[in-house]
């Protein structure tokens, strides 16, 4: 920071009466003309130049006015900044005058011209604390003559407290914010104010499994000066990392955290041409010099071996002139050099090659997204493919044409696309492949426009493409059923049998949801290899941006600015564990859970998770291998017990993976521990039951001691059982959980006598909602609440142009949930709160508008039961039923549910009462003391689509994991 010193001391001194007595003049660091930015130059009435001169920015030129736009100013802004400071240098003779435009809080916002007179090197611009500010744009006005002036660097200048005053970020070996094991973890605090600052800093480094390396520091900072504060302690944990901290001064105080990855170098690897690839999806070419760069360096760290971007023909070929491949030769060739291969895309459409009706379209995306005229087309594919011979072996024909997002033309056309382009990259070189577009997905995303789209291209083209690119953002639930129910029967059905690649899937983490990404990759990329997919894209690299509320803004491995992500931690594990591996069978595991077998090299790689989050025990593994270890998402591995040709696979929530050294087998046997949990409900007694099976060849004893939470009591709570060889062994645990208690699940610990065999793991519990008696005033919290990120399914984060209807928080979309009965009916009372009440269906299609749909699992039913609830476009009730357990009517179970609803446009509220007759859905009141399984969710409709909905748990859209549905029970 040294080098801003001398703009920060002099900006404070001007500032220094305009600061309220409690406030000090901070600047923070903005632009600095560097090879990490990259400006386009607009000049009118006049000629000009821009150029990159040694520490900073130069322009030159008779234009009356330069403008200065950095793709980067889109996505940045600032909150009431009172002024800009510029280090610069005039070297013309005539004074110039600087403008900052753009907008504040929405608005068009223009600073009061500051004028720059020859021979200045510090300009100040005020801004005039303009509220939420972002910048567009740079105008420097020159009033005539010519132009010559160097812009070194800028920081905007705020008036704000002490502590907030302070510069406080990771001190880093480089700008990516990844560390080799046993570097040292580090702060940098900067004073930029004129002001001496006293503060004490407070922090912790935090790892992704929750182990806390706290630190406290208290310092003295004169004017300029920098100090570093060291985390004590040496994180011992490869893998995500993040650092929080609070500074103090006085009585003010500042929050900031950043996170950041331990990698190790991965191991030598050699690349087989059948070898799953593993790559990333990027937009280098959007961004500068230096930040390509170091996207190139975070590819290649994490063990990606592919990077996917476009060749984008509007960019490089806008006229009917030769095309300029300068931009994109910089990034092939700069990948190349980090080990990286870039799979090529050609699209969009050219504006000249467009339909003429659609040339001068007032929006943009009508040209670029039209059919191009085929000779035209035919072209610019033959000279990119040829101008790349040798650099570039896979392309790709457009991205994602069956969202109209992205193409405004039909399946037929796009298969007319294919055939050209097929044949003219085979004749630059029969050796490249021609991947498919990669297609949007298969679930009901609201900008597929034809739903049969893909099938049709596959069906009609398949002899276009050597390899079938699929892409379905989305979580793992729904992407897996995706891929079993649609992808894969689309693609039998079709007669579709060149290999298919997930060359554009992830899930955003919008809403803070990191970790559920985190576990995303692992779980979809392994997946797509045991479905046949011969490699995996993440999209993508890193955030587009910094926006809470922008989907685009969350896809990353890495933020914008290059701080780590968990997920980029599990990528590197998946690269440094499977490349070169070979998928060899889904493994066989209790309901529930998921698991793969790799091998690699000679090793064995057991894969697994329990997706339901089901009480499931350790899994005996019979081996031959030498060594065993347990390997988790962040890549830290730990000795496994191995005796007598026997290890344990540990099946939680949390994916990991089961390395077998030099093994050639891995048989496994049924559960060492499995459970069975009467309902578990808060000031009840209940019943754990427990079958213990010996796997080993000798009698053995199980030792067990339970650690409940409190709340919770356990009887016995320690207790032996001897089991004979092979034997299994049923053991029954009485429970009792008090009243205010929250039973979810108890920790077991276990040891098996006479083996290496120990361990504990968490029992969940079938604990279930108490209803409570009530008489439908509901005077009490819901009894369920719906307004959570992680509750939300959207089907616009994965298309940009429908973003704005990504949930944006409980305002948008959220409710709350009271049940009750009495002796003849169930009533279910959701009140709801959403900005905009759309109901355009009617019947069986309720679910295509603002509506409500649950499910309810009854004891002795064989089948579930699904119904709809909808107040339509007249303001009628109307109710639907779409599954019924085997023996049940569905019109007779609609016409006994009394359903009345209510909406208040103003207050954005909608309510639903429900009431059920008990008899008609095969319910009493003991089935409803003993226990039913519920779930609900919300579906949103704003106008222009179905855009996502909120649900209490998983697995009414899908129709699928009953078990995960919350069990109630009544008083």
């Amino acid at each position: 920071m040294k080098h801003l010193q001398p703009l920060y001391a002099v900006s404070a001194l001007l500032l220094a009466t305009a600061c309220p007595a409690a406030e000090l003049a901070a600047p923070r660091p903005w632009l600095a003309f560097d090879r990490y930015e990259q400006y386009r130059p607009s000049f009118y009435s006049g000629k000009g130049k821009l150029e990159n001169v040694s520490g900073g920015v130069r322009l030159t030129g008779d234009a009356r006015t330069f403008v200065l736009r950095d793709r980067k100013f889109l996505i940045h802004s600032h909150n009431s900044p009172q002024a800009a400071l510029f280090d610069c240098e005039l070297a013309s003779s005539s004074p110039v005058k600087v403008v900052i435009s753009g907008t504040a809080d929405g608005k068009p916002f223009r600073s009061a011209p500051a004028e720059l007179r020859p021979g200045m090197k510090q300009l100040r611009v005020e801004l005039g604390k303009p509220g939420l500010l972002a910048v567009s744009g740079l105008e420097i006005l020159n009033p005539g003559g010519k132009l010559d002036l160097t812009l070194r660097r800028a920081a905007l200048e705020y008036a704000t407290n002490p502590a907030q005053a302070l510069l406080v970020a990771p001190a880093l070996p480089s700008r990516l914010a990844i560390l080799n094991p046993g570097e040292p973890v580090r702060l940098s605090v900067t004073n930029p104010t004129a002001e001496t600052i006293s503060f004490t800093i407070d922090g912790k480094l935090t790892h992704f499994y929750g182990k806390a390396l706290p630190f406290r520091a208290e310092q003295k900072l004169a004017p300029g000066q920098s100090v570093t504060v060291s985390v004590p302690g040496q994180p011992a944990l490869n893998g995500h990392w993040q650092l929080d901290w609070t500074v103090r001064s006085g009585s003010d105080a500042a929050t900031g955290k950043a996170g950041l990855a331990i990698l190790p170098t991965l191991p030598a690897y050699q690349a087989k041409p059948d070898d799953f690839k593993f790559g990333v999806c990027s937009h280098p070419g959007r961004w500068a010099e230096g930040e390509r760069e170091l996207e190139a360096q975070a590819t290649a760290r994490i063990g990606a071996a592919y990077v996917r971007t476009g060749v984008d023909w509007s960019n490089i070929q806008p006229t009917a002139a030769p095309p300029d491949y300068r931009l994109f030769d910089s990034v092939v060739d700069l990948f190349a050099r980090h080990g990286i291969e870039t799979q090529g895309m050609f699209g969009f459409c050219a504006r000249w090659a467009a339909p003429e009706s659609t040339r001068n379209a007032p929006k943009w995306q009508e040209w670029n997204r039209a059919k191009p005229d085929l000779d035209a087309w035919k072209s610019y594919v033959e000279a990119t493919a040829r101008h790349f011979q040798g650099r570039i072996r896979i392309w790709e024909i457009w991205n994602e044409p069956d969202l109209h997002a992205f193409s405004h033309f039909s399946a037929a056309d796009y298969v007319d696309l294919a055939r050209v382009a097929h044949a003219t990259v085979k004749a630059v070189d029969p050796g490249l492949t021609v991947f498919s577009a990669g297609f949007a997905g298969l679930s009901p995303h609201p900008g597929r426009r034809d739903p049969d789209y893909q099938y049709k291209v596959m069906r009609d083209g398949k002899q276009y493409f050597d390899v079938h690119a699929y892409h379905g953002h989305s979580n793992y639930a729904t992407y897996a059923r995706q891929i079993d129910e649609r992808l894969l029967p689309l693609r039998e059905k079709a007669g579709v049998t060149i290999p298919w690649y997930a060359n554009e899937t992830a899930v955003s983490a919008i809403g803070g949801t990191e970790r559920e990404q985190a576990s995303a990759l692992f779980k979809k990329l392994l997946f797509s290899w045991s479905r046949g997919a011969i490699g995996y894209n993440w999209y993508d690299l890193r955030n587009d941006g910094f926006t809470a509320t922008d989907p685009e803004h969350h896809f990353g491995l890495l933020t914008h600015d290059f701080q780590a992500k968990p997920v980029l931690s599990v990528y590197h594990t998946l690269a440094r564990c499977f490349r070169g591996a070979r998928f060899e069978r889904n493994l066989e595991l209790p309901e529930g859970c998921v698991g793969f077998e790799f091998s690699n090299g000679p090793d064995r790689l057991l894969a697994v998770w329990n997706e339901a989050d089901t009480a499931t025990g350790p899994i005996p593994v019979l081996t031959d291998a030498r060594r065993a270890e347990r390997i988790d998402l962040m890549g830290n591995a730990v000795n496994q017990p191995l005796a007598a040709g026997l290890t344990l696979l540990d099946l939680t929530a949390a994916p990991a993976i089961l390395r077998l050294e030099n093994a050639k087998r891995a048989e496994l046997k049924p559960e060492l521990i499995s459970f069975e949990s009467g309902a578990v409900v808060p000031g009840q007694p209940f019943a754990l039951t427990l079958t213990l099976a010996n796997p080993t060849g000798k009698a053995a004893d199980f030792k067990l001691a339970f650690r409940p939470k409190k709340g919770i009591t356990l009887t016995p709570a320690e207790t032996t059982v001897h089991a004979a060889p092979g034997q299994k062994q049923v053991l029954t645990v009485n429970g009792k959980a008090a009243a205010d208690s929250r039973p979810d699940r108890v920790r077991l610990a276990y040891s098996l006598a006479g083996t290496p065999f120990h361990g504990e793991f968490d029992v969940p519990l079938r604990a279930a909602t108490r209803i409570p008696a009530g008489d439908g005033n509901y005077r009490r919290k819901p009894d369920f609440r719906l307004d959570r990120p992680a509750q939300v399914v959207s089907y616009c984060e994965g298309d940009p142009s429908k973003r704005h209807l990504v949930w944006q928080g409980p305002e948008d979309l959220s409710a709350g949930v009271y049940l009750r009965k009495d002796a003849a009916e169930l009533e279910i009372y959701t009140a709801v709160t959403d900005d905009v009440h759309v109901q355009p269906a009617t019947g069986t299609d309720i679910w295509q508008g603002d509506s409500i749909q649950f499910a309810l699992t009854i004891p002795g039913q064989n089948g579930s039961w699904k119904i709809g609830l909808a107040r339509l476009a007249n303001g009628r009730a109307q109710t639907f039923v779409w599954e019924v357990p085997t023996g049940f009517d569905p019109a007779a179970a609609a016409d006994a549910i009394r359903l009345t609803t209510f909406r208040d446009d103003k207050a954005h509220r909608t309510a639903y009462r429900a009431k059920l007759k008990l008899d008609a859905f095969g319910l009493t009141g003991e089935k409803l003391r003993d226990g039913i399984r519920f779930n609900l969710l919300i579906n949103d409709n704003d106008g222009e689509l179905r855009e996502g909905f909120i649900q209490i748990a998983p697995g009414i859209s899908e129709w699928k994991n009953f078990e995960k549905f919350p069990l109630i029970v009544f008083e």
